[in-house]
């Protein structure tokens, strides 16, 4: 059975002696799994962690607003504004796999710009335990 004392406890451990000093992003979206993992790697390294929400302009009526009030003063939050990227991207496209499709290749490239302009050399990704 999953000790979350256990749990929490060795993933620090393991974030630390992963990542050491260098800098890394995640993605937050707000959800449970992304934020705890945000909260726990934050708890290991510190300012090197940088979530990333990205407002993609798909979200709920006032979900944005939310988010960044309730992780601006916990995390090294940085949001990313690429509402017309992504809609721009999807504009006219009616297949959902396609949708699908832009939306991940969206995704990773504001992924990957992010990491170039903050010199992170990871990307961590919350998941379930």
């Amino acid at each position: 059975m999953l000790d979350p004392s256990d749990f929490i406890n060795e993933s620090i451990e393991e974030l630390k002696k992963t990542i050491g000093d260098e800098k890394a992003i995640i993605a937050l979206s707000g959800g449970v799994d992304s934020s705890v993992a945000s909260v726990l790697t934050s708890t290991a390294i510190g300012e090197n962690l940088i979530a990333v929400f990205v407002d993609h302009g798909l979200l709920r009526e006032g979900e944005s607003d939310y988010v960044n009030k309730t992780f601006k003063n916990r995390l090294n939050l940085r949001t990313i504004d690429a509402e017309k990227e992504f809609l721009g991207r999807l504009e006219g496209v009616s297949d959902p796999e396609d949708k699908r499709k832009i939306i991940g290749e969206v995704f990773i490239r504001v992924f990957e710009r992010v990491a170039e302009e903050e010199g992170a050399k990871f990307l961590v990704q919350g998941t379930i335990a």
